[in-house]
This record gives structure tokens, C-alpha cells and sequence, in this order.
């Protein structure tokens, strides 16, 4: 019964939609914390290119999950779950309202439903991988041919997501696509109050397009060089993310300086398209536009919190 289970607000949808905004003002008016959702907020030094909340907001509500592991550090979908449920069960035990916000559609599905079972092989994970460093593209294209509708859901640089797909294929002959809609069907871990926040493409794509301006007008080429100087391998996973690999890219000299921006901008668009794809088939998702539809979404949470109560 989903009345004996900790509930929980979670907050989705694709990137610039104010998913941030609206968690601090949600913890703030019923008294909850924020756990990150984001995949790439867990790391520490990257900051800009990942917006994570400015430290007034994580000083004003208590966020959790936000730069816990090293840029060398191994992060998954598997380990955000079990980190999430401590939290989560931490949270609900002093009385406090969980409030899960993040883009990483992965890992929200881990820690709603459980990730379902699949084989692994680290010795054909290592072989894919030097296949995956060789050429992404022609990797890509083979996973297009097995899996087509989870290979349109990732990048085609996503090295990660990509290899462990064929690997479950070629382990078990089946595709990840058709092990997520199975598991799907499961009923979820928690009582989960689902709050979309969607935009009109046009709009999106002009405040994807700000935003990027903003980031790099804040430093993000100087934070890249921070890291780098650090130590940290230019090949490590958080480097692989948007705004990131464009940056290395740069500082390579083999792109300039206006091409990394108009790549940062496109790949960001392209990343925006994916997520709404993935979250329009996320079952009792309850879309609106913020801060527009502010006052639909504060009634709507408020009658889950008053239910819970």
C-alpha cells in the first residue's frame, strides 16, 4: 500500500525550466530539504557548467547530494539510489518534507522504482569501452541498430549509458529499452507527488541559449582550468558533460572560441529535446510552466502534503 511508504516531491523536467527555483521556494513553504537529482551536480569543482543552486539558496534550505564525490570518483545510477533512500529516510525521520529535484531521468527512475536486474561482464565492459574511445560515432550507429529507441533517449558521447546498453545485449539479447518499459510497469518505491516543469520550445531554447551566455559570463572556461590544474584527467567522466567537453575543446585550440559557444548552445537544445522525451512517458507526471503556473502548482502540492498529514 502506498500509504505505508515515505512520501516524497519530486521535480523534473528538461534543463532551464526553473526546476531549482521552484524546489527552494517548495522547501521553504512546507518546511522540506532538497536531495539533487542531477548527475553531474555530485561532483565537486563543477559548478558552472552544472548550475548548481548559489550557495545563498543552499544556505537558506539544506541541500543534499551536491559535490559528495571526487572527479575521479566512480558515480552511477546505482549509487544515487542507495545515497538518495538514506537521505530520503533521514529527512522523513525528523518530521521534514523530501523534495528530489533534478534532469537526470536515470537516475529519478532508480530511485522510484529500483533498477532491474541485468548481467555484467567487467572484461566485455573494458573491451566496449576502447571500442566506444575509438570511434563514439560508428559505436553509436551500432547501438542505433540494436536499440533505436534507447539510443535516441542518449548522446552518442555518452560512453557510459552507451556501453553498458550493448553490453546488456550482447550478454543477455535483450534491449535496454524493452528491460525499462517491463520494469515500468512496478510499482513505485514511494508516494511520489510528480511536478513536471515544461516551457515552449522557442522559449526554452532562448533561455538555454542565456543561460549559456551567463555560464560562461560567470567563469566557466576559468573553473575548466581550475580543475585542470588540480590534476584531474581531461578524460574523466564529469569532463563528458555539456559545456565541459566544448570548453576542453577549446582549450585544445581546435575550436574556437564562438564555435564552443554555438556547440554548448546546440548540445544543450539537443539535450532539452531528449529529457522531454524520456519524462513525457514518466507515469503520473503532473506538467506546468513555472513561475507562470506558481499558484497550481503550491494547491497541488499542498493537497499531497495535506493528504500526508
Amino acid at each position: 500500500m502506498l500509504s505505508n511508504r515515505i512520501k516524497l516531491i519530486a521535480v523534473s523536467g528538461p534543463t532551464c525550466t526553473g526546476k531549482s527555483a521552484l524546489a527552494a521556494e517548495a522547501a521553504s513553504r512546507f518546511g522540506g530539504e532538497i536531495i539533487n537529482g542531477d548527475s553531474m551536480q555530485v561532483y565537486r569543482y563543477f559548478d558552472i557548467g552544472t548550475a548548481k543552486p548559489p550557495a545563498v539558496s543552499m544556505a537558506a534550505v539544506p541541500h543534499h547530494l551536491i559535490g559528495i564525490a571526487g572527479p575521479d570518483k566512480e558515480f552511477n545510477a546505482a549509487l544515487f539510489k542507495d545515497a538518495a533512500d538514506k537521505t530520503i529516510a533521514d529527512i522523513s525521520a525528523r518530521g521534514k518534507v523530501p523534495i528530489v529535484v533534478g534532469g537526470t531521468g536515470l537516475y529519478l527512475r532508480a530511485l522510484f522504482y529500483g533498477l532491474f536486474p541485468a548481467q555484467k561482464d567487467e572484461a566485455l565492459r573494458e573491451r566496449l569501452s576502447a571500442e566506444h574511445r575509438a570511434d563514439p560515432a560508428a559505436f553509436y550507429e551500432r547501438l542505433k541498430g540494436i536499440d533505436p529507441e534507447y539510443a535516441l533517449r542518449i548522446s552518442f558521447r555518452d560512453m557510459v549509458r552507451a556501453v553498458r546498453a550493448m553490453e546488456i545485449f550482447l550478454l543477455t539479447g535483450r534491449k535496454v529499452s524493452e528491460l525499462e518499459q517491463e520494469h515500468g510497469f512496478r510499482e513505485p518505491r514511494y508516494d511520489i507527488c510528480k511536478i513536471g516543469l515544461t516551457k515552449p520550445r522557442e522559449e526554452l531554447y532562448r533561455r538555454i541559449d542565456e543561460r549559456v551566455l551567463a555560464m560562461l559570463g560567470s567563469g566557466l572556461v576559468e573553473e575548466v582550468k581550475s580543475i585542470l590544474t588540480r590534476g584531474y584527467d581531461p578524460g574523466l567522466k564529469p569532463f563528458s558533460s555539456i559545456g565541459y567537453r566544448e570548453v576542453l575543446h577549446y582549450l585544445s585550440g581546435s575550436i574556437k572560441y564562438e564555435d564552443m559557444v554555438k556547440d554548448i548552445q546546440k548540445n544543450t537544445r539537443r539535450y532539452a529535446k531528449r529529457q522531454f522525451t524520456w519524462f513525457a512517458k514518466e507515469k503520473g507526471m503532473q506538467w506546468f510552466e513555472y513561475p507562470e503556473e506558481l499558484d497550481r502548482i503550491i494547491e497541488t502540492i499542498s493537497r499531497f502534503v495535506d493528504r500526508w498529514s
